[in-house]
């Protein structure tokens, strides 16, 4: 088999482990993305705009990668 050919099978193997290993940033991403969406919404005077960040914070820091 060609060398091209191996090196071209090689990369999409890696393409494909890091597009696994991207799926749950990705889905964090989304899923974080509609949080602040939906919080800001709600954001009409000062005590609830810090009501929402605290609850971003305490969301954002319960995920880690």
């Amino acid at each position: 088999m060609p060398v091209f050919v191996l090196h071209f099978q090689n990369l999409q193997s890696q393409m494909t482990e890091f597009e696994a290993s991207a799926e749950p940033l990705q889905d964090w991403l989304n899923s974080t993305e509609s949080r602040v969406q939906e919080s800001s919404a709600r954001l009409h005077d000062l005590p609830t705009k810090k009501h929402e960040l605290s609850k971003l914070q305490v969301f954002c820091s319960q995920k880690s990668f």
